[in-house]
């Protein structure tokens, strides 16, 4: 579960984490949200389950490479009169945002198509001079870092998973950290969006508005929920390239309500995962640094990327019969996580990962 503290109208991220992190180490892309047969499809996401654990299901689905295509798929579902949902290449989403509405009958999901990004995601265009990039919808958030980088640029606000769609995560509204300048919030950077609507037959079934900082409907579309139409193109502002220097500080949970805020103030990228139930925070201060500063590492944060079924299953089962026949003291060393039990249970198999400690238990 995962908490955003609100203020000032920009993001300060707090993670309220786990006792018992899954060790998932290098975890694949996850599979195609979309399965397809010859009775219609499922759609799932990244998660492997919707809040509701109801299956989703529409009557095809269509996977456009360009503009022209996409424009094209819109115009077909018009001109037919079937309902369309916008599906992205990992449908990393809690809310069934990608499904027809729920509870109506297979008739309505029968008159429903689907038009998935995942292919459409070619095309990245980086306007040095004006430090402007210009994206297809389906482009994935790591190409497009890598592409912003290699011309010695950067996008200044990220969400914390690199596997999203550029679309995608405008649409909902996903962040990172910050309540410097702008704020965390990516769509708070974008500067222009192609949007595909449906038309009259006269113009062809469908059409693209394309909305810069001129027109005032742009701060609707940004964070629309697919629900003004297809994003097909994203206008980003960047900036001077850097790079981020990050330090975990492992503190008391006793003073958190006084000292997020100033956290916040003294670090751009600053956030805070706290653990309930060992009393613990951890702040991460993160701030930008120069490109020519030393060091090239990862913060590969692993709590909003897939995690396959049956390792959430497991491990919710294994928290439940380990913490229920007794009380667990927890133990904070530096910069590990150690779990020390008090009835009769024994760790062993240490494994370390991301500054944790993962201990596998036996009694």
């Amino acid at each position: 579960m995962w908490t955003v503290w609100l203020a000032f109208g920009q993001q300060l991220l707090l993670t309220w984490g786990s006792t018992l992190p899954a060790n998932t180490g290098a975890m694949p892309p996850p599979w195609s949200p979309v399965i397809c047969d010859a009775t219609g499809c499922t759609i799932s996401n990244a998660y492997g389950v919707w809040n509701d654990r109801k299956e989703c299901q529409a009557r095809s689905v269509t996977y456009p490479r360009t503009e022209e295509e996409l424009l094209l798929a819109v115009a077909q579902a018009n001109q037919k009169k079937l309902k369309v949902k916008i599906v992205t290449g990992f449908s990393h989403s809690i809310p069934k945002l990608a499904c027809p509405e729920t509870g109506q009958s297979s008739e309505y999901q029968n008159s429903t198509i689907l038009i998935s990004t995942a292919k459409y995601n070619s095309g990245i265009e980086v306007d040095v001079k004006n430090m402007i990039v210009t994206t297809d919808s389906g482009v994935g958030l790591r190409d497009l870092i890598h592409k912003v980088e290699e011309a010695g640029l950067s996008l200044v606000a990220s969400p914390y998973w690199e596997g999203l769609s550029i679309g995608g995560l405008i649409s909902t509204g996903a962040h990172g950290s910050s309540w410097w300048r702008k704020g965390g919030t990516v769509h708070n950077h974008v500067v222009g969006l192609s949007i595909v609507v449906p038309a009259s037959e006269s113009e062809g079934y469908a059409k693209i508005i394309r909305l810069d900082t001129q027109n005032p409907p742009l701060n609707a579309a940004k964070v629309s929920l697919g629900m003004l139409g297809a994003i097909s193109k994203v206008k980003l502002s960047l900036e001077a390239g850097f790079k981020r220097s990050i330090t975990n500080i492992f503190n008391d949970d006793t003073r958190l309500e006084d000292e997020f805020m100033d956290l916040a103030r003294q670090h751009e990228f600053a956030d805070i995962t706290w653990y309930p139930s060992m009393n613990t925070t951890v702040y991460r201060k993160d701030d930008r640094v120069p490109l020519s500063s030393s060091g090239d590492g990862i913060n590969d944060f692993i709590g909003f990327g897939p995690t396959a079924v049956h390792i959430s299953t497991s491990l919710r089962a294994s928290g439940i019969s380990f913490i229920s026949p007794c009380r667990i003291n927890f133990q904070l060393t530096y910069s590990y996580t150690y779990l020390t039990p008090t009835c009769g249970a024994n760790p062993h198999g240490d494994d370390l990962k991301d500054n944790f400690i993962f201990v596998r238990m036996s009694s």
